[in-house]
């Protein structure tokens, strides 16, 4: 690898770290006064939209003719991953704290390297190990009485939306789980524009289905606003596109660095902004889970090079 072509897979990284690990702070920022679905629903239209318009200009409207089956492979997708797996968080850091939430998304890894498992892919000892140390791990974040609800969370209850995060995380993992498996489009990027725009439908059903208001989502803060236009240029279009960028272009193991980086960059913004503090079970609990990724992940990548 060219010296030139290092610093491009560095900066990459760092784009991608910083692009998702603060993710976070932009979605708690975007559902201060923003309806929570309705605002996630206009986030993946608008990146989808745009993302659509940007492929139609490099390649033409053609591309996206895709058969019957990858559609609906698109729609199962980006219900599991965007729908269920951000919805149910963008709804749950109205309650718990932005770091404990990263913390409990960090353990994708673990619930993806879970489902090969039981369908017979013979891990290796060190994720079998990986595995029962992270969810070791996620049974002590999510033990009640350690956790305190954030400001101003109308009585919702905390323990109940950290399960709901842990729902929609295990949802995501079980899409990407399925992916390989599923008659989906070629273009990845056309996959993905399909995604958002369906997620955008199945938010926008759930947030009228929970009576939430056009209203609220027009005359929000300028702060949400700007949170909300930080998801959608940084989180869905510039994140995405280096994460894709990165996959043809520098090894798994290290592509796959994002998902124990960017729970230690959320956490630190969290306390930094939001002046969050950790009790020590938490900080043992999330230890474990980015330990136990990170030895998942590098594990996996030398059994599997082409994940």
């Amino acid at each position: 690898m060219s010296a030139q072509h290092s610093t491009k897979v560095a900066l990459g990284l760092l784009t991608m770290y910083i692009a998702w690990g603060t993710t976070y702070i932009a979605i708690a920022y975007t559902i201060e006064t923003m309806p929570s679905e309705y605002s996630m629903a206009s986030r993946f239209a608008f990146a989808g939209i745009l993302l659509g318009l940007g492929i139609a200009v490099r390649s033409g409207f053609s591309e996206f003719r895709i058969t019957a089956r990858q559609l609906m492979s698109a729609t199962t997708l980006g219900t599991l991953l965007l729908a269920v797996g951000l919805g149910n968080l963008s709804i749950a850091e109205k309650v718990v704290p932005v770091g404990v939430s990263s913390l409990i998304v960090a353990a994708m890894p673990l619930w993806t390297a879970f489902f090969r498992t039981v369908t017979n892919d013979r891990p290796s000892a060190k994720t079998i190990f990986g595995l029962v140390a992270g969810f070791i791990g996620i049974g002590l974040i999510l033990l009640p009485g350690h956790t305190v609800a954030r400001p101003h969370s109308e009585g919702m209850n905390v323990n109940f939306w950290m399960f709901m995060i842990l729902l929609g995380n295990v949802s995501w993992a079980f899409g990407s789980f399925i992916t390989p498996r599923l008659d989906t489009p070629k273009n990845p990027l056309v996959l993905s524009t399909y995604e958002m725009l369906i997620a955008s439908v199945v938010l926008f059903i759930a947030g009228t289905v929970r009576h939430e208001s056009f209203g609220a989502l027009l005359d929000a803060s300028t702060r949400s606003k700007l949170g909300w236009l930080y998801l959608v240029v940084i989180g869905s279009l510039v994140g995405y596109t280096t994460f894709t960028w990165l996959l043809g272009n520098a090894p798994i193991s290290l592509v796959s660095t994002y998902a124990y980086v960017n729970p230690v960059v959320a956490v630190g913004l969290s306390m930094l902004l939001f002046h969050e503090k950790l009790t020590t079970t938490i900080i043992i609990g999330g230890t474990l889970v980015v330990a136990s990724v990170a030895l998942v992940v590098r594990s996996e990548s030398v059994k599997s090079p082409a994940l």
